[in-house]
């Protein structure tokens, strides 16, 4: 690929101006990898004699800032030869995709800067920890279908089918933009190069025996993440020497501490072939993202926005539903959706001026509850939140729910038990209450019972509440501030308090339940801890 000549020499007189190479990639739009090639060949006896020349001359206070400046340039390009150790492999880049990408880096295209750098990453292995929310899937699909037009067959697999259906759709809003006219169906887009770009939701099955390019996205996500490993190393090592131009990309929110993905991520020497990209969403608001942080912290309880926006991994230890059990209910096909005539089991979590409130029903489909309707309200004025619950219970007249009837809710939740009767039932949240409801819901998930769709924000509510010693007993909740409280487990465990899970006979003993559950959390600790982690 052939450089302006000035775009040369400007990358040089940056770096010895002490400017960063990623700062400079970015800023003129090459990959690290060529910067660092032209700067390999930027003579170090050059610089050497440039140092002796001025050393020579009367030292005033420019000269010796010079000297300073041109001795650190020095270092950094030894800094360079050594990191020829374990090279990244990198890909070639077709004429075609270059000039598409070209494109799309332009300022008038607009993308953010860390969606550049991202694509001006040319590792043929990279891994991207990701906050929510920052255009992630947009920036790679415009990349994924610029590789696609080099000549290269695409895959992506997906956490979702609602994430996969994202896919397609930003591949294609990049394609109207860039004037390219595509072929296909939603899982197989076909391209005017004669290529293809398959998009599925997690399965292993779809890779075996791909060859080209694999996009793994929300890879933290995926119930069987090793079987997707084990199953596309192989195409990517049959690779013939010298076609490096299939690549892989992993991009994802985190999940679980001690995790492949996070295995990935800070194991830089087992993974040394990787490329890391982090941006949280702090970083993404630097780089030009248009975002009111606070007002989107406030809808999140204080584990899930440092997970979901602060790219931290979460502890599993003290979960009430830990991540293996969520995981073992979830359906990578369900499309959240029900019907008029369906016996629908409701549960609607309050909120007004900082929490969510939270609407969610179950249908009984083949001795499972499956997540049937599923909606939040942001802020949302009691008039506002009485029309969706009446709109809710008129469109559904076979339906039941059970509304908190804590605090702020009150009036709410006794004004809609007036009007439905016993289809609408008041629930007051208490320690014993929701010890209940904490247990019920364990006992569903336990014997799976529940169908739930892969959605990081409901399995990281899912996953917030905790099991907590207290004097009398335990505590059930998420760790509680200014930002929520877990209101999608509050709002499923309401919905799920229509079933009895746990047989509830009479003289059945809840804090008996949990005082066992206290002997033994010492003993579940040491399994946990033994339990085997290998890859």
């Amino acid at each position: 690929m052939s450089y302006d000549p000035k775009i040369k020499k400007a990358a040089v007189k940056k770096f010895n101006s002490g400017i960063p190479v990623s700062d400079i990639s970015i800023e003129l739009k090459v990959s690290e990898r060529t910067l660092r090639n032209w700067l390999k060949n930027t003579s170090q006896k050059s610089i050497e004699e440039q140092i002796s020349t001025l050393s020579k001359k009367r030292q005033s206070e420019a000269t010796v800032r010079k000297i300073s400046m041109l001795t650190k340039s020095l270092e950094r390009l030894n800094r360079i030869e050594k990191k020829k150790e374990k090279p990244k492999p990198t890909i070639q880049i077709p004429e075609n995709t270059y000039e598409i990408k070209k494109r799309m880096l332009e300022e008038s295209y607009g993308l953010y800067l860390y969606q550049q750098a991202f694509m001006l990453d040319e590792s043929r292995f990279r891994v991207w920890l990701k906050s929510r929310q920052i255009g992630a899937t947009y920036g790679c699909a415009g990349e994924c279908l610029a590789d696609a037009m080099g000549g290269l067959d695409q895959l992506i697999i997906s956490a979702s089918e609602e994430q996969a259906l994202k896919w397609y759709t930003e591949i294609n809003v990049h394609a109207s933009k860039l004037g390219i006219v595509l072929g296909g169906s939603q899982n197989k887009i076909t391209t005017p190069a004669g290529t293809t770009i398959y998009i599925f939701a997690n399965n292993f099955r779809t890779i075996q025996g791909f060859s080209g390019s694999v996009w793994l996205d929300e890879f933290a996500w995926y119930t069987n993440p090793k079987r997707i490993w084990e199953a596309f190393v192989p195409s990517i090592t049959s690779v013939k020497v010298g076609d490096t131009r299939a690549r892989v990309t992993i991009l994802s929110t985190p999940f679980e501490k001690n995790s492949l993905f996070e295995k990935l991520i800070v194991d830089v020497t087992k993974y040394y072939m990787f490329s890391r990209h982090i941006t949280t969403i702090y970083d993404a608001v630097k780089q030009g993202l248009d975002v009111d942080i606070d007002t989107l912290r406030d809808l999140f309880d204080s584990d899930s926005w440092a997970m979901m926006y602060e790219c931290i991994f979460v502890d599993d230890e003290s979960a009430l539903l830990p991540v293996s059990l969520i995981q073992s209910c979830i359906d990578h096909k369900l499309k959240v959706k029900s019907f008029s005539t369906e016996e629908l089991r409701a549960g609607y979590d309050i909120g007004r001026k900082i929490d969510l409130s939270v609407l969610i029903a179950f249908a009984l489909r083949d001795d499972k509850f499956v997540l049937a309707a599923y909606d939040t309200y942001r802020k949302a004025s009691f008039d506002a939140q009485r029309k969706a619950l009446n709109d809710f219970l008129s469109l559904y007249q076979n339906s039941v729910i059970k509304i908190d009837a804590t605090g702020i809710g009150a009036d709410l939740a006794e004004g809609m038990h007036k009007k439905y009767k016993k289809r609408a039932t008041e629930v007051l949240f208490t320690a014993p209450s929701k010890e209940k409801m904490a247990l019920n819901i364990k006992k569903a998930f336990e014997d799976g019972k529940v169908s739930i769709p892969n959605d990081p924000l409901l399995i990281a509510d899912l996953h917030a509440v905790k099991r907590k010693a207290g004097a009398r007993g335990f505590i059930y909740d998420a760790d509680r501030n200014e930002h929520g409280h877990a209101d999608r487990f509050w709002a499923a465990a309401l919905a799920l308090s229509h079933e009895d899970f746990i047989g509830n006979k009479k003289g059945f003993n809840y804090q008996a339940v949990a005082s066992f559950m206290k002997k033994n959390e010492a003993k579940q600790k040491f399994l946990n801890k033994y339990k085997d982690e290998t890859i």
